[in-house]
């Protein structure tokens, strides 16, 4: 299945959603929307934002990969369901450059990549679960834009992708509105505990200064002051 056109988030929430790292955006999620911690860039890179174009293939596929690049819009975030296979890749430094000059500013894969040293030099952020020389073929055509999980977490196309150094989140466009409202809220906490820790507070004494105390559910008999 191929879905051509999916409906994206307004940008001034993608915008405002970029203003935060990933950790806020997590604690503001219940941390319920984070990818899991094996999907890592494979070559440094600053944080990334935008909304999500999806695939779902089988493991070695190369094509369903390379197709969704021609579904994609600039400013959008390649997202690809291989079923966390990671000893072929799907992924390479020529999809990463038709990637680059078509304005597509990332492409986060549950699987693996390679040509590794060709996308250092071209500076495109892919993030994936492993990295190996072997190659994927072309022998078949997946599904584009349709739901599909992506490192633990179900990515709808249109939702909205945040990946930086600690990894990936997913904000459901749905909720982006929600979201953007509870991390605002999660960084002003942070703000006044830094604050306080400036103050002379240790750390764990601004943390109960802001929290007003904290309900113990593990080790109760531990005194605490």
């Amino acid at each position: 299945m191929i879905i051509e056109k999916i409906e994206r988030p307004s940008k001034d929430v993608i915008k405002e959603l970029a203003k935060f790292p990933t950790a806020l955006l997590s604690d503001a999620m219940e941390k319920s929307q984070a990818m899991h911690s094996e999907i890592k860039p494979v070559i440094p890179i600053d944080k990334v934002v935008g909304p999500a174009v999806t695939a779902r293939t089988m493991a070695a596929d190369y094509l369903t990969p390379v197709a969704a690049i021609d579904y994609a819009e600039p400013g959008d975030i390649l997202v690809i369901d291989v079923r966390s296979h990671k000893d072929t890749a799907i992924w390479g430094e020529l999809a990463s450059t038709s990637c680059k000059s078509r304005g597509i500013v990332a492409v986060i894969i549950d699987g693996a990549v390679r040509d590794v040293d060709g996308i250092q030099e071209i500076q495109f952020p892919v993030y994936a679960r492993a990295i190996t020389p072997n190659a994927g073929d072309c022998s078949v055509l997946g599904d584009i834009n349709v739901p599909i999980q992506c490192g633990g977490v179900l990515v709808n196309p249109g939702d909205i992708v945040v990946a930086d150094s600690d990894g990936v989140v997913v904000i459901p466009k749905v909720r982006a509105t929600q979201v953007l409202e509870k991390v605002k809220k999660q960084k002003e906490l942070e703000d006044t505990i830094r604050q306080l820790m400036s103050q002379g507070l240790s750390c764990y004494e601004a943390l109960k200064d802001v929290c007003g105390g904290f309900t113990i559910t593990v080790g109760k008999d531990v005194e605490i002051p």
